[in-house]
């Protein structure tokens, strides 16, 4: 199990033991988002420096720094297929991240209000991220380009 906070510490617990066996070192300021890879020993993490963290889990190593947000990332995830990483940001953007070259693929700049979450359905090939706003559903339709959907009635 992970945890991260305002301390700008990342760490890894062993439960049985109640015991931090693992800490990881990188961020400037609070740490709000952690997730694992789903098919790769990877943690990612982002938070307050606006900079998401990829650290291979067996060697605490920090395998990329991405940078490009603005402010705040409050919510990564990850998944098996391209993007790999998907991370919301205060900015109001959301980034799709190609995780072998470690470099943004695109920048999604439909919100007005900063993105709190985003969220990955692997069956649906499609994502969705919410603001203090609204809540929109996304469908990859190919490798490099997004499209914001709506359903039928304009209500998710």
């Amino acid at each position: 199990m992970f945890s991260a906070g305002d301390d700008k510490q990342v760490k890894c617990w062993d439960l049985e033991y109640n015991k931090v066996i693992r800490n990881y070192h990188g961020h400037l300021s609070g740490v709000y988002a952690a997730e694992v890879h789903p098919s790769l020993d990877l943690l990612v993490t982002g938070g307050r420096d606006a900079t998401a963290r990829v650290w291979d889990m067996r060697t605490k190593a920090q395998v990329f720094a991405l940078g490009g947000h603005r402010d705040t990332i409050n919510s990564i995830q990850t998944q098996k297929v391209d993007p790999q990483i998907i991370s919301g940001s205060a900015d109001s953007t959301i980034r799709l991240w190609d995780l072998a070259a470690g470099k943004s693929m695109s920048t999604l700049t439909n919100h007005k209000k900063g993105v709190r979450a985003v969220a990955c359905n692997s069956r649906e090939f499609s994502f969705a991220s919410a603001s203090a706003d609204n809540i929109k559903v996304w469908r990859f339709t190919s490798t490099v380009h997004f499209s914001p959907w709506t359903p039928n009635n304009g209500e998710v």
